[in-house]
C-alpha cells in the first residue's frame, strides 16, 4: 500500500463511520501530524483520531493497528467535554486541536457547533495569551516547593516541555510526538527567540549527540519494550507502537538529528521501565537507562541542579510571553 496523507484520512474516516454506525459516536475528527501534513516518519505513522461519544466512553484511549507501519491512535471523549465550547478556546491543548481539525464524521452537526463556538475569536491576542499563560502555570505547578533532594525526572521533562509549548502557543499549536523538538525550533524561529528550543537543548543535555549514543539507546529501549508490552494494557505500550517509535527515531538519527529523538525516547523509555519495575523485571534493563541519563546529565545526582536551571528556563519563557503580550496589545 502506498501511504499518502489522503489515504490516512480515508482510513480514519472509514473507522469513524463504522463506529458511528455501530454505537454512540456523535462526531469524529483528526488532529496531530496527519492534519499538519507530515504524518510519515521512517515510513510509519499514527493517525490521531478523536471520537466524541454521546455518553462517557468506556476507555480514554486505544490503539488499532491497520498494517505493520500504520495504526490508529484513538482518543475517546464524552459529549459533556464540549458543552461549553467558548471555554475550550482557552484550553492550550484541546483549543488548537479543534480550531483547525480535519472533519470526518458529524451527521448531527454536533462538532460543527462546538468548533464554531471554540473558534470564534480564537486568534484574538488576549485568547492566545491566556492559552500560553495557562500552560506556563501548569509547568510551574509541576515544580515541587521546596525542591526535594531527589527530584523526579518525569517532573523535569514534563515541566520543561510545558514551558517550551507555552511559548510555542503564541505562534501555533503546541508541539508533540516524534518531531516535537523540530517543531519547537520552527516555533522559535517564528518568534525570533532562541530560548524556546536552545534553552531546552541545554537544560536536557541534548547538545553534542553524534548519533552513536542515541542509536545504542534505541536498541536498549526496544529490548525493554518487548519485555514490557506483554505485561500491560497501557495503549501507549501496545505492540503496534514499537515500529512507530523505532523507525521514526532511526529516521531522525539518519537525517543527522539524533538530538531530536532524546525527549520522546526518554518519555516512552521511562514508561516502559515503570511497567517492568511493577513486575519485578527491571534489573536487566536498568543499566542502559542509567548510562543514558548519565550521558545527558540527567542522572539522580545531577537533577537538583537541573531543577534550578529549569526554574530559570521558565523565567525566560515568561519574559518572552510577557514581551509578546506587550507588543501584541493583549
Amino acid at each position: 500500500m502506498i501511504i499518502t496523507r489522503a489515504k490516512l484520512i480515508d482510513l480514519a474516516r472509514r473507522e469513524a463511520e463504522a463506529r458511528g454506525a455501530a454505537g454512540d459516536v456523535l462526531s469524529a475528527y483528526l488532529m496531530g501530524s496527519v492534519v499538519s501534513g507530515e504524518p510519515l516518519l521512517g515510513g510509519t505513522a499514527d493517525i490521531d483520531l478523536v471520537l466524541i461519544h454521546e455518553a462517557d466512553p468506556p476507555a480514554a484511549r486505544e490503539m488499532v493497528p491497520l498494517s505493520a507501519e500504520i495504526h490508529l491512535d484513538i482518543v475517546h471523549h464524552g459529549r459533556a467535554l464540549y458543552a461549553q465550547p467558548r471555554s475550550l478556546r482557552l484550553d492550550p491543548w484541546l483549543g488548537p486541536a479543534i480550531s483547525e481539525p480535519v472533519f470526518l464524521y458529524d451527521p448531527q452537526h454536533f462538532f460543527e457547533w462546538a468548533q464554531a463556538g471554540a473558534r470564534g475569536q480564537f486568534f484574538r491576542p488576549d485568547h492566545t495569551l491566556a492559552r500560553s499563560r495557562s500552560l506556563l502555570e501548569t509547568a510551574r505547578a509541576r515544580l515541587p516547593h521546596p525542591p526535594p533532594d531527589q527530584p523526579e525526572l518525569a517532573t523535569l521533562l514534563q515541566a520543561a516541555l510545558d514551558g517550551a509549548n507555552a511559548a510555542a502557543l503564541l505562534v501555533g499549536p503546541p508541539a508533540a510526538g516524534r518531531r516535537r523538538l523540530l517543531d519547537l525550533e520552527r516555533r522559535a524561529d517564528a518568534l525570533g527567540h532562541t530560548v524556546v528550543a536552545d534553552g531546552l537543548v541545554r537544560l536536557l543535555g541534548l547538545a553534542g549527540q553524534d548519533g552513536r549514543a542515541p542509536s545504542a539507546w534505541l536498541g536498549a529501549w526496544a529490548r525493554a519494550f518487548d519485555d514490557a508490552t506483554v505485561l500491560t494494557t497501557d495503549p501507549r505500550l501496545a505492540p503496534c507502537r514499537r515500529a512507530y517509535h523505532l523507525a521514526g527515531y532511526q529516521a531522525l538519527v539518519e537525517a543527522g538529528r539524533p538530538d531530536a529523538i532524546v525527549i520522546p525516547l526518554l518519555l516512552i523509555w521511562q514508561r516502559t521501565l515503570r511497567v517492568l519495575e511493577a513486575h519485578g523485571r527491571l534489573s536487566e534493563h536498568r543499566p542502559a537507562w542509567d548510562e543514558a541519563l548519565a550521558a545527558l546529565g540527567l542522572d539522580p545526582p545531577s537533577l537538583p541542579t537541573r531543577l534550578l536551571e529549569l526554574d530559570g528556563y521558565l523565567d525566560a519563557i515568561e519574559t518572552l510571553i510577557e514581551g509578546w503580550a506587550a507588543r501584541s496589545g493583549a
